[in-house]
């Protein structure tokens, strides 16, 4: 027995709208989600820098020691602005991960080439970017999370043709 050269219209399935599904939404979501992990690294970074340069950190002491109502000791004021000055990094680390992690996505997304594994990428890219970042880059997360929960569960529409 000779099997048909197309199987699909063999056992009488086809695709509305045609074979591939669009992504619009998908693909809408990670490129905002991106964009607000540039703009997040982008600004944290920037604190980051500010926090580390010693003219700065005097300045902040100064600011302090004549405020009568703040009694600080400098020791401690040196550790917190060292701590966010620290920290700051692992916020970048994590946009940084979520804009690579997105733009992998996305290119996975155009097309409706892998939108499986473009599903898993957004929903890994969500959990490290607001764990990483401890909170801060929560509005980029959720979209990547609600892209690759879409992702995961959108199939095309079949008609069944008997």
């Amino acid at each position: 027995m000779k099997l048909p050269a197309n199987p699909v219209v063999s056992i009488g399935i086809r695709y509305k709208g045609g074979e591939s599904m669009k992504r619009t939404a998908e693909i809408t979501l990670t490129i905002i989600g991106v964009i607000i992990n540039v703009l997040v690294s982008g600004g944290i970074a920037l604190i980051a820098a500010l926090f580390k340069n010693e003219s700065f950190q005097e300045q902040v002491k100064n600011e302090l020691e004549n405020d009568p109502s703040v009694s600080v000791n400098e020791t401690d004021l040196s550790m917190v602005l060292d701590t966010i000055g620290n920290g700051s990094w692992w916020v970048v680390i994590a946009s940084l991960i979520g804009i690579v992690l997105g733009i992998i996505a996305t290119v996975f997304l155009i097309g409706n080439k892998k939108p499986k594994p473009a599903g898993i990428l957004l929903i890994i890219a969500a959990v490290v970017s607001v764990i990483l970042s401890v909170g801060i880059d929560w509005l980029s997360g959720i979209l990547f999370l609600i892209a690759g929960i879409l992702s995961l569960v959108r199939k095309p529409k079949t008609i069944i043709e008997q």
